[in-house]
């Protein structure tokens, strides 16, 4: 089966005795209209955050291919992956410098055949869960330690870093025909790091799902997938925003306090087709950033993803223009430069992403870097690895 991408210029839970229901306490949530006209409001940046620049070694023996992953950023390391190749980059969070580089790509029952489902550091634990047919667990050094016999290769799913003893696995909708009555009613599912196993199902069920991806008809009774990429649950800190396509509320899971609903809107999800949906970029303790789109599978032109702010406070929502200063390719946007998966796990009221080493060079001849960005820049070659971005955002 072959996968084709399409861009759109961008490419029951128990916390306790908690229960929470997926369409409950949704009554006094602030309301995203997708018919209104909202008023513009234009922003810098580098107003807005500070910034931060991590160069990351280069030596023959460590490059980063273009398809590079940034999967997490923590006190103390920067993960990197690489999704086919399968090497695994930890490098050193202060200095950039590597830390343990390692590749157990193969078929043994010690390693994995590629990086489908993505790279997850718990640093507390000090390791590494490599994400492919099944989860390997690693020492940050690579020793192997442990599988979880969780299969990735059976469906598609995104995994999660959740708290000290989970992770959070979304199980998306099975298109292939013949298998659709296979898709979960209710797709999110607590696992245990420790072995496996199901801890607990979130109380998120849903009568109608829908999917991001539709199967396309071959001949000879064969077909692919045809899938529009975009992000939709993406880590708050240690929290997780979960924007389900099938859902008319944006939730916020807490491992604290359970699951919360942030945002509701109108008209439902359900209403007409093609559907407008929203995918989130940034959440902070100040605001949230969503972006909209039609989720139509013939498209006749693309176009750039209007950007919208919830004040927290005011619970005001405004159509929201970044303006970066230092890189003026397009207004910004959490993901921007690594695609629809390219939101690593890092602190709250935080965002990383890697940027090409001449981008970097380029801005600096122009003058226009923050922060220690001209320190860092100074010592760049155009063939170097690529350069971490932090933004702190200023609350």
């Amino acid at each position: 089966m072959k996968t084709r991408h399409f861009s759109l210029l961008i490419s029951f839970f128990l916390l306790g005795s908690q229960v929470v229901n997926s369409q409950s306490k949704v009554s006094n949530l602030p309301v995203f209209d997708f018919s209104k006209d909202y008023p513009q409001k234009k922003m810098c940046l580098q107003d807005m955050a500070d910034i931060e620049y991590i160069p990351l070694e280069t030596t023959d023996d460590i490059l980063l291919s273009g398809a590079a992953k940034l999967s997490a950023v923590t006190n103390k390391y920067i993960l990197v992956h690489e999704l086919q190749l399968g090497d695994i980059f930890l490098f050193d969070r202060s200095t950039g410098k590597l830390y343990s580089h390692f590749n157990h790509k193969g078929q043994s029952g010690m390693e994995y055949s590629w990086i489908k489902n993505g790279t997850i550091l718990d640093e507390k634990k000090e390791e590494i869960y490599v994400c492919s047919q099944y989860i390997q667990v690693y020492s940050l050094k690579g020793e192997y330690k442990r599988t979880l016999k969780i299969n990735g290769f059976e469906n598609d799913m995104r995994i999660l870093n959740y708290d000290d003893t989970s992770l959070l696995i979304y199980d998306e909708v099975i298109i292939e025909p013949g298998h659709e009555n296979k898709t979960k009613k209710a797709p999110y599912r607590l696992m245990s790091k420790k072995d496996g196993s199901l801890i607990s199902i979130l109380n998120l069920e849903f009568s109608k799902r829908y999917s991001n991806k539709i199967a396309q008809h071959l001949e000879n009774n064969m077909w692919r997938s045809f899938v529009i990429s975009y992000s939709h649950n993406m880590h708050y800190g240690s929290d997780i925003i979960i924007a389900d396509i099938s859902s008319d509320t944006l939730y916020q899971l807490s491992p604290s306090k359970g699951l919360i609903p942030l945002l509701t809107r109108t008209p439902s999800i359900h209403a007409h087709e093609p559907r407008n949906i929203w995918t989130p970029f940034l959440t902070t303790d100040k605001f949230m950033l969503i972006g909209t789109f039609l989720l139509d599978f013939n498209p006749k032109g693309g176009g750039p993803i209007p950007s919208f702010m919830l004040d927290f406070r005011t619970r005001e929502i405004n159509k929201a223009s970044i303006w970066d200063t230092e890189y003026e390719t397009k207004s910004w946007r959490q993901g921007r430069w690594g695609g629809p998966n390219g939101t690593p796990a890092i602190a709250k009221n935080m965002a990383a992403e890697l940027i090409q080493a001449s981008s970097v060079i380029d801005a600096y001849k122009g003058k226009r870097l923050k922060g220690n960005g001209e320190k860092v820049a100074k010592k760049l070659l155009e063939d170097d690895n690529p350069v971490v971005r932090i933004l702190t955002f200023k609350q």
